[in-house]
């Protein structure tokens, strides 16, 4: 089984190397597979876009773009790519930043976290990836930052009501039903001012924000893979004013709908 320390199979597209964290951004070929490997550090995984099946303890586990995967030293793992391959970016922590005890905690067992917010994040990261000025480390280390803070309360379950994990499941099953405050109320047990003002804190924004990023990762996926309107995009993923689907998109993502597909299909 291959050993490997800070560094990924393949050869990264982009390096950079920030106060003692590296990043890697890895295209990976279509149909290709990773034999058994585990490394010699922790490190975070974030799907750039396509997609690939992870085998790990006998299970699988299905990635897809904006799944953030956390790999604590030593976790044993393998990939099976897709037919159109994908493109992951590795983070490798400084060693200062993971002895904070928010980061043992999150960097402790494997997970795979799926963030409403991943989207912008990971469009704030490819962007600062490719900048070339003298801010661009700055900002690309403020944005690498800002997800791992998601990710570390994310992951304090324990912090977290116990009726948390069903409204977050009810949502993520179906992102396009029009769900009530009192509905998910009933469904937590709880009263919808309380579920409201909990959920915000639990997670950084609105229900009906999580809502709204949830339909933007569902357009992206159909953006990716099929050659509809934009306008029809907007229609499936819930928005009946194209308009208001692309300012979302752009606050979600960082970028507008067209521009989204413009880069997939030039990448391509």
């Amino acid at each position: 089984m291959q050993h490997l320390g800070r560094a990924n199979y393949g050869s990264p597209q982009q390096l950079r190397s920030i106060g003692g964290m590296l990043v890697y951004a890895t295209r990976y070929e279509g149909d290709a597979s990773l034999p058994l490997h585990e490394h010699d550090e922790a490190y975070l995984c974030l799907v750039a876009d396509g997609a690939y099946v992870q085998q790990a303890s006998g299970r699988d586990t299905a990635c897809e773009s904006g799944l953030l995967l956390v790999h604590p030293e030593g976790h044993r793992h393998a990939n099976r790519f897709s037919p159109l391959g994908a493109r992951c970016l590795s983070i490798f922590p400084s060693h200062e930043f993971t002895a904070s005890d928010s980061m043992q905690r999150l960097l402790g067992d494997h997970r795979a976290l799926n963030l409403p917010d991943a989207p912008r994040l990971l469009a704030r990261i490819e962007r600062e990836l490719a900048a070339t000025d003298d801010a661009a480390p700055l900002a690309l280390q403020s944005a690498i930052f800002e997800l791992v803070a998601l990710a570390c309360r994310s992951d304090q379950g324990e912090r977290q009501p116990a009726w948390l994990s069903k409204v977050l499941e009810r949502l993520q099953d179906d992102p396009l039903a029009s769900l009530s405050l009192q509905e998910l109320g009933a469904l937590a047990g709880v009263h919808p001012a309380h579920l409201a003002r909990r959920f915000q804190q639990a997670q950084g924004m609105s229900v009906g924000e999580y809502r709204r990023a949830l339909r933007i990762k569902l357009a992206c996926r159909t953006l990716a893979c099929d050659e509809r309107s934009i306008a029809d995009v907007a229609v499936e993923a819930g928005f009946t004013d194209q308009s208001h689907f692309a300012r979302v998109f752009k606050r979600v993502t960082g970028q507008t709908p067209r521009d989204f597909r413009h880069k997939l299909q030039h990448a391509s």
